[in-house]
């Protein structure tokens, strides 16, 4: 392929939302209109929760859009009922991370009380609904006691409704029998342990497990409450896979081993009625909302029965809290239409692609720009990142977004770009990172293009199909 430079290239750079002087967030920028958002926010306090409604939406980290209504201020405290799962199992992530805690271990390991069938329970199982454990017990409830208590009971006194792993069943009593193996494995209480390993290095120092129950028995499953900006913080990190802001709070692999259905695609036997069918499929104290066709999630919740949901858009690179204190089924339709209009506005994120790269293991390849390029500038700088190093790759330019097949490199690929495509070779550096300029000398403003990088497959994904390429920008010169 010959080398042609692009004569049509330009972005709208992503970079922090100003304030206003309120000390609110505009609500029009440059390459984000949070206007419908802010009006279904505005509905949700109209008509479902009086008190007061917060919304959070961050994008790798940059905060895009973040406002309260009501009564509510970011740093309103709420009781979160079940979007405490995805806190907990943090927790429980953390601990296999660590090396304590195999999450197929039997639970008969640690908790020698629990014999029998019910012996065999393993993390991943009480993690997932599968365990065979009923969804609720008072003892869970019980203020009186402590965790050790309420597990020996459950242990005692709580009898499987199934053999474990053989049918999905909501509810609280499986994790907090895992929650408690967490407190012997660690040798640690749990809110010490919480606060040890999630909130004290994410700094949410407005979150804890007493938003219902007690210190002494906390409910692992629905017991925490937070803050618009806590566990705004918890969901960057999430979204970031595993770091915030520099620093590695969990794994990649304990990331993407929430992320992932862990049910085993058992039969449905209870689950909260405001989950769609078919099944969406749940992780680690999370579930699954949206999936691709390898079954890697590109969407997760956490919702609570209070109406209180943490959302991740792992295709997007967002992450979002709705805080409410309400009745989810009050509630849980404006959320659901918030994430669907996030997920509009950002379909093109500002400089950054949509979506992450095809396959997975070609590695999460991003298109990218810092600058904001005027017409009649003499360059501008597209930069490809996470390429294989050193990898030949190509940048290509088209006036659509058609997807016709490419000869790229001397491999037919299908790429988000017009039938009039012009493109120029790229070579990535040792920092996996290959940079395209383009002249905008004669490029007038208000002209649409498209761009996206590929490169060739890296070791280990040899397949034609396994082309590395990121998703196609939406350029707008200015």
């Amino acid at each position: 392929m010959h080398p042609i430079r692009p004569l049509l290239l330009a972005t709208l750079a992503l970079s922090p939302v100003p304030a206003t002087a309120q000390g609110q967030l505009p609500l029009v920028t440059d390459f984000h209109d949070f206007t419908a958002i802010d009006a279904e926010m505005q509905r949700v306090v109209a008509t479902a929760a009086p008190a007061g409604a917060c919304l959070s939406i961050a994008r790798q980290g940059t905060l895009l859009f973040e406002r309260c209504y009501g009564g509510y201020a970011v740093d309103t405290q709420v009781p979160i009922a079940s979007a405490t799962k995805w806190l907990s199992g943090a927790v429980i992530m953390a601990l296999v991370d660590d090396g304590l805690l195999d999450l197929d271990a039997p639970v008969a390991t640690w908790l020698p009380e629990f014999t029998g069938l019910k012996g065999t329970l393993t993390t991943r199982q009480m993690f997932s609904h599968t365990s065979g454990l009923p969804g609720s017990d008072p003892v869970i409830s019980d203020d009186n006691i402590t965790l050790a208590q309420a597990v020996s009971y459950i242990a005692a006194n709580v009898p499987l409704r199934v053999p474990p792993g053989t049918d999905f069943f909501y509810g609280g009593v499986s994790m907090h029998v895992a929650g408690r193996v967490a407190e012997v494995v660690s040798g640690t209480e749990w809110g010490a342990l919480f606060a040890a390993r999630i909130a004290g290095p994410l700094g949410m120092m407005r979150t804890d497990y007493l938003g219902i129950g007690s210190a002494s028995n906390p409910r692992i499953a629905g017991g925490a409450r937070s803050t618009l900006r806590d566990y705004a913080r918890f969901m960057e990190m999430i979204e970031g896979r595993g770091t915030f802001r520099g620093r590695r709070i969990l794994s990649e692999r304990a990331i993407d081993t929430m992320l992932q259905d862990q049910t085993g695609g058992v039969p449905v036997t209870s689950a909260p009625p405001t989950v769609p069918d078919p099944f969406p499929g749940y992780g680690i104290g999370c579930w699954m909302e949206r999936v691709d066709g390898n079954g890697r999630t590109l969407e997760a919740t956490s919702p609570g029965a209070f109406g209180f949901t943490g959302f991740v858009d792992r295709e997007r690179g967002t992450a979002g809290v709705f805080l409410v204190r309400s009745l989810n089924q009050r509630t849980d339709p404006f959320a659901d239409r918030v994430r669907e209009l996030t997920r509009e506005q950002l379909r093109f994120a500002g400089v950054d692609s949509y979506g992450g790269s095809a396959p997975a293991c070609a590695g999460p390849l991003r298109a990218r720009t810092t600058t904001a390029p005027l017409a009649g500038e003499p360059a501008f700088a597209l930069t490809c990142e996470n390429a294989p190093p050193l990898g030949f790759g190509v940048c290509l330019v088209s006036p659509s977004a058609a997807i016709p097949p490419l000869p790229v490199l001397g491999v037919d690929v299908h790429v988000a770009l017009g039938p009039v495509t012009i493109g120029e070779t790229v070579v990535a550096d040792l920092r996996r990172a290959a940079v395209l300029s383009v002249p905008l000398t004669a490029v007038p403003p208000a002209t649409l293009a498209f761009a996206q990088f590929a490169f060739l497959p890296t070791r280990g994904c040899t397949a034609p199909t396994a082309l590395a390429t990121s998703h196609a920008l939406s350029i707008r010169v200015r």
